[in-house]
């Protein structure tokens, strides 16, 4: 009987160290999981895009994160700000896209 509880005893052991260190690595990924985004911040950043939405075009906008932002929408991405703009000045019903919005004034020459 007393080699049975040793042994048993052993095996629980194991499983237990086992469990511990299952453990320790899961709370060291994610740890390292949730400090990523912090440290790459901007690089890994999703890119917004424009897409002509309607099987004749007839809604234009302009896509981030699987939203969509009418003209003259204007968003924070990162610390920039984008604007949804026509991609063709002269076109009034053509392709929207993003587009930067200066973060310092223009010098203007009189």
């Amino acid at each position: 009987m007393h080699f049975f509880l040793n042994n048993l005893a052993k095996q629980l052991y194991f499983k237990v160290l086992v469990i511990l260190i299952s453990v320790r690595r899961l709370s060291i990924l994610l740890c390292v999981v949730s400090v990523i985004p912090q440290v790459y911040g901007d690089n890994f950043a999703t890119k917004p895009i424009v897409i002509m939405e309607g099987s004749n075009n007839l809604s234009r906008v302009c896509l981030y994160e699987n939203k969509t932002y009418s003209l003259g929408a204007v968003i924070l991405v990162g610390k920039i700000y984008l604007d949804c703009v026509p991609e063709k000045k002269i076109e009034t019903d053509g392709r929207l896209r993003w587009e930067k919005i200066r973060d310092e004034p223009q010098n203007s020459e009189n």
